[in-house]
Formats: C-alpha cells, sequence, structure tokens
C-alpha cells in the first residue's frame, strides 16, 4: 500500500490544516496495519492504513468509527481527527507521551490502567456484543482455508474450548464497551494521563475480558487485579484461559 494514500482527502479532515501534511517516518508496532506519523504546519497526526476488516475476525468498521468518535470525545483516545470505514484509513492527533510495558510500572500505574479500562466499560456506546463463539469459529475458519499444517495442541483443544466459551458467556453478566487489545503496545502516557490506542477489536462484550488481557499482557497478578475490581477469581481465570485461546488463534491465522 502507497504510504500517501488518503493523504489527497486532508481538507476533509476535523482540523484545521492549512497546508497538505507531510510524512515523516513510518510508526513502529503494528502487525496487521501500516501507521505514519504526519505533520502539518505545527500539528502531529496519526495516519493509520488498516488491514481489511474480512482478514480479521471481530473487526466491524462502522462500530469502530462510532467507537473512535465517543472514546476520543471522552479523552480516552487520541482525538479522531479522520476515518474512512471503507478503506480503513484513521487520522488521529498524535499524542507525544512515553510508552510503558510491564518491567517498569508500579502500583500507581496499574490503578491508572484499571481506571482507564473502568471508564471505557462505563460509555454507552450503541455497538453490537461480540459473539465469540463466532469471532473463534472464524478464525478455525480462516485456518482452514488457509491449509495451515495441523496444529495439533490446537486442534485437540477446540471442542473443550467451544464448550468453556459457551460456558463463560452464559455466566459474565457485566457487559460492557471493551477494548478487547488493551497490550503494551496500545497505551500511551502523557504527563499522569493514560490513553488508548487502535479500537479496530473494541466490541460491548464481558468486561472481565479487558481486565485479563490487562492481567496476561502486563504481567499483573490475578490479585491484583481482584484488589481494584470486584470479579469473580474464578471467571477472571477463564476469561484469562480463553483470551489465550485467542492469541494462538490469532498467532496461527498470521503464521
Amino acid at each position: 500500500m502507497k504510504p500517501d494514500l488518503g493523504l489527497d482527502s486532508w481538507r476533509q479532515w476535523q482540523c484545521a490544516l492549512k497546508s497538505r501534511p507531510v510524512i515523516v517516518m513510518q510508526l513502529a508496532g503494528g502487525k496487521t496495519n501500516q501507521s505514519y506519523l504526519l505533520e502539518s504546519d505545527d500539528l502531529k497526526l496519526v495516519m493509520r492504513h488498516a488491514a481489511p476488516a474480512d482478514a480479521l475476525p471481530g473487526v466491524d468498521r462502522a462500530s469502530e468509527a462510532l467507537i473512535w468518535q465517543q472514546v476520543s470525545n471522552a479523552g480516552l483516545a487520541p482525538p479522531l481527527v479522520h476515518i474512512d470505514q471503507q478503506s480503513g484509513l484513521l487520522v488521529t492527533e498524535y499524542i507525544d507521551g512515553a510508552s510503558l510495558d510491564h518491567s517498569n510500572i508500579d502500583d500507581l500505574v496499574i490503578d491508572r490502567l484499571v481506571s482507564l479500562l473502568a471508564a471505557v466499560h462505563e460509555l454507552d456506546v450503541n455497538v453490537p456484543v461480540l459473539d465469540y463463539a463466532l469471532h473463534i469459529e472464524k478464525f478455525w475458519q480462516l485456518i482452514e482455508s488457509n491449509r495451515h499444517r495441523e496444529n495439533m495442541s490446537l486442534l485437540r483443544r477446540r471442542e473443550p474450548m467451544r464448550v468453556l466459551v459457551e460456558d463463560f458467556v452464559a455466566s459474565a453478566s457485566d457487559i460492557g464497551l471493551c477494548h478487547h487489545d488493551p497490550v503494551t503496545a496500545n497505551v500511551v502516557r502523557k504527563d499522569t494521563r493514560l490513553y488508548l490506542l487502535d479500537w479496530e477489536y473494541a466490541a460491548r462484550g464481558p468486561v472481565v475480558m479487558d481486565y485479563a488481557a490487562l492481567s496476561v499482557e502486563w504481567n499483573i497478578d490475578t490479585a491484583e487485579i481482584i484488589d481494584r475490581v470486584a470479579l469473580e477469581p474464578a471467571l477472571l481465570e477463564t476469561a484469562k484461559t480463553i483470551y489465550l485461546y485467542l492469541c494462538e488463534l490469532w498467532k496461527e491465522v498470521r503464521a
């Protein structure tokens, strides 16, 4: 994909640009999308070229556009400047902050991460609830259609995990807007505030899934999460098992 694809629409962007943006550099971190740092006068922006939505189970560009607008309005994500649902082009303001990972967090950062997710879960966004069973089945369809070498370990768990997911969905009653991908690369800190990036997997769902991902990706003990959020320990452990399974499926599809 040409890096400058999409720049011709700059006059339609929701910010007062006086000149056509120029690409400064490609940004690292994206495994499926390509992102670029732009400059126009004194304003820095990020432009994302997204992979086709049909290649990514769980991605709904119409929902993503609605969610991005609301979370950016709430100050939970960089301000949205432009989004094109059909092409996957998305432009936001650039947050010139610091990255975090599990090696440099303390209790205060964990508090802020949990509060950030809680603020997301409280937003009333009219998007569908993610069907986890169907989401997982789409992963398996991609794996089978791509004729991947059979991963016997993954294959043996297909039916037991189907049952586990079915039971989990039936027992998880706290539903809200979930980011679904709060990995370290998707969080940036500026001053005392944290922002979440990359909302293409966001949907309504059991909020425990976000805390499961947080525990796994940030190497935070389950007890640390339970101390801050009223969750059933067994439900959180089940959510972690499902999240790790989803990660394995994603890696298998991308292999």
